[in-house]
């Protein structure tokens, strides 16, 4: 890891150092993501198929270079009547079936249109950006 000044203290050459720095170790890690998007691409493929494999054959797995390599089936709840279950919740008013994450796009969309969400607050958060000056 990089040892580098309190940011408060910083020079501006510090800071343009670190900049240089920066694009350096994003360049190699946008890099490596390209490459391991390629692995996880064929993983993928290569697991969709043994999956459809054993299911189809009714394999309950298969032991290669002495590991057993099998189909693991996790129920997962699916609301296959959307409007059904919101009925649902807005009737026992239980919003335990929930998980919270507001959409940003739905909000954004109902601020345009004048509309005043209550609980919200929106927080700035902080990135890089980097393109040609």
């Amino acid at each position: 890891m990089t040892t580098l000044p309190v940011a408060a203290d910083a020079s501006r050459q510090e800071i343009e150092s670190a900049v240089r720095l920066w694009r350096e170790v994003r360049e190699k890690r946008l890099a490596a993501e390209k490459v391991a998007a390629k692995i996880k691409s064929e993983e993928t493929h290569l697991k969709e198929f043994i999956v459809s494999a054993m299911l189809s054959q009714a394999y309950e797995g298969t032991v290669v270079n002495e590991r057993l390599t099998y189909v693991r089936v996790t129920p997962q709840p699916v609301a296959d009547d959307r409007q059904a279950f919101e009925q649902y919740i807005l009737d026992t008013k239980d919003l335990s079936l929930l998980q919270f994450r507001p959409a940003v796009g739905a909000l954004r969309e109902h601020i345009a249109n004048g509309e005043t969400i209550p609980g919200i607050t929106w927080v700035d958060t902080y990135d890089l950006g980097d393109k040609k000056a």
